[in-house]
């Protein structure tokens, strides 16, 4: 399986839109950004880009089968 683009930027766009909100998020509660959530975004932006990848091919294939009643998951 390989990535595409939108594979990639996908949950990089993600990462910078989300980023607002976890500030807010350690500032309300206190929390050490960068030593807790900073990273921990990090990583899962990176774990999230082969997922991403399979679901995009996943729902390609289930959409040219035209499913009538939804997808069977």
């Amino acid at each position: 399986m390989t990535l595409s683009g939108r594979d990639f930027w996908r949950p990089i766009f993600g990462l910078f839109a989300l980023q607002p909100l976890t500030i807010i998020w350690c500032y309300l509660f206190n929390i050490a950004y960068l030593e807790n959530l900073g990273l921990f975004s990090i990583v899962c932006t990176f774990y999230l880009m082969p997922i991403y990848a399979w679901y995009e091919r996943k729902c390609d294939r289930l959409e040219t089968e035209e499913k009538p009643a939804g997808w069977p998951y």
